[in-house]
């Protein structure tokens, strides 16, 4: 970490001002506290030495400017609710919050696609979409309104499409970086056009930025893929256990229904989604509480009535053939024991926000491992992970999701604790690290929104050349070092 003088701030607090305007710089300890860390697992949390608020693309290239000649860290921030550890500033020097770049700047509805700034919310882009575009649709994540879009593609996010156009990376058409020297480029067509319809034909650069957790650039704009807001139903597939009901799922992502969402929670999480509190005396295995451990959320949509109705025979003949039970969602409330039912919550659609009906003991929060993984290897994954769990007295609320017409899969486990008993925190730590450990046996899982110690596990068994070579990359586009120092590969 570099220590600075209180001359050397004041004269780099003033640079900064100069380039945003006094307002939108702060070093200031208990502003810089608020940036300090975001996920649980960290060893220790990190510390900035000032915050800084640009407006456009042009500040931004200045501020990376002033930090290569001052040799400081930067760290790009949106909100630090994508919890992963990733905008941690574990080196201090300079937190570039985008949320001030929050614009969607262009829609175009012939090729269904929108130029949005780096730091705009889920909350910005619905409430533009449904204002001026109710025609059209974005793929949202499962997290609060104040989440940050970008940030969640160039992640790897999962979202409320991704069976139908994958993880948040596919649904990049190209993007705008200031990279680690300052200059500021542009991937896809975008580069070549002022239609930023996709990546092809040209060398797709855009990787260079996707799972690189800010080491590499800032990413200032973004072409993101928009879809038909078409009619959708929304259907609960119950099964007694995740295996029975992870085949149904691959059932359904052959039977070729155009599906767009396709997601399962176990008992637990769906018990936490009814109003249930964490409570001790909770079974930690479905069995012993009478419930179901497979709860599956699908998303259909038709274009008519008719096509609707040919694709809801399908999706139901298909769950019972494999054992299981499909029914709409708004009647999925009839699926569990009277006993058992607590404050059912009902929506016009699939819940999207269901961390904001987790009843957690007072003074709690919920942290997550997860991993993208073979679907050979989800009901085993969910098994390793409720042990583990288990062993520390923790109930693990299991999430999992099917992308890209199921090609590959998501695999969570979210661990509730009381973030005012460090004696709480510090066990939940030890429990995630060790599912995270223990997952791995099964070969296929790799860990998504990797703190630092799990990145080491992920390159631990990687070709040494492959990882070499990234790291090569990364000089070469960071010569000097300055860009979120201590995470990613």
């Amino acid at each position: 970490m570099v220590l600075l003088e209180e001359s050397e701030v004041r004269r780099i607090h003033s640079e900064l001002a100069e380039i945003v305007g006094s307002e939108y710089v702060s070093s200031r300890v208990e502003e810089c506290f608020l940036y300090h860390m975001d996920f649980v697992t960290a060893e220790e949390p990190g510390r900035c030495d000032f915050v800084v608020m640009p407006r456009t693309v042009e500040e931004v290239r200045d501020i990376v400017l002033l930090a290569n000649r001052r040799r400081l860290p930067v760290v790009p921030w949106v909100s630090g609710i994508n919890i992963g550890g990733i905008c941690n500033p574990l080196q201090g020097g300079i937190v570039v919050d985008l949320r001030r770049m929050n614009n969607v700047l262009e829609v175009n509805e012939d090729d269904m696609y929108a130029v949005v700034e780096g730091g705009i919310t889920w909350g910005d882009l619905e409430g533009y979409l449904e204002r001026h575009h109710p025609d059209l649709r974005a793929g949202i994540t499962w997290s609060p309104p104040g989440t940050g879009v970008v940030p969640s593609y160039l992640c790897y996010g999962m979202l409320n499409l991704s069976m139908l156009g994958g993880t948040g990376s596919e649904f990049l058409n190209g993007v705008e970086v200031v990279l680690p020297t300052g200059r500021i480029i542009r991937t896809g067509t975008g580069m070549v056009s002022p239609y930023w319809y996709g990546r092809a034909p040209l060398p797709d650069i855009t990787g260079l930025f996707v799972g690189w957790d800010g080491t590499t650039g800032i990413v200032t704009k973004a072409s993101i893929k928009l879809w038909p807001n078409l009619p959708r139903r929304d259907f609960v597939i119950v099964a007694d256990t995740v295996e029975r009901g992870v085949n149904v799922f691959k059932a359904l992502a052959r039977a070729g229904l155009g599906i767009v969402d396709m997601c399962c929670l176990n008992y637990i999480w769906t018990a936490g989604a009814q109003g249930y509190e964490e409570k001790d005396d909770m079974p930690f295995e479905p069995e012993k509480a009478g419930l179901p451990d497979f709860n599956g959320l699908v998303t259909l949509t038709a274009y008519t009535e008719k096509e609707m109705e040919a694709k809801v025979e399908a999706l139901t003949e298909i769950a019972v053939r494999h054992g299981a039970t499909a029914v709409p969602f708004e009647d999925a409330v009839i699926l569990f024991p009277e006993n058992a039912r607590g404050e059912f919550l009902t929506f016009q659609s699939p819940p999207i926000h269901f961390y904001c009906t987790w009843h957690f003991k007072r003074g709690g929060g919920g942290e997550w491992v997860g991993c993208y993984i073979s679907s050979r290897h989800i009901a085993e994954y969910y098994k390793i992970a409720r042990e583990v769990a288990k062993k520390y007295g923790k109930h693990a609320s299991f999430y999992s999701r099917a992308l890209f017409g199921g090609h590959h899969w998501v695999a969570r486990v979210n661990i509730a604790f009381n973030k005012n008993d460090p004696e709480d925190v510090e066990k939940t730590r030890r429990c995630l690290m060790e599912i995270d450990e223990a997952v791995r046996r099964l070969e296929s899982p790799v860990r998504y929104k990797a703190p630092p110690w799990a990145w080491e596990r992920n390159l631990a068994k990687a070709s040494k050349d492959s990882v070499e070579f990234i790291k090569e990359l990364r000089r070469f586009l960071d010569p000097n070092g300055i860009m979120n120092p201590g995470h990613g590969p």
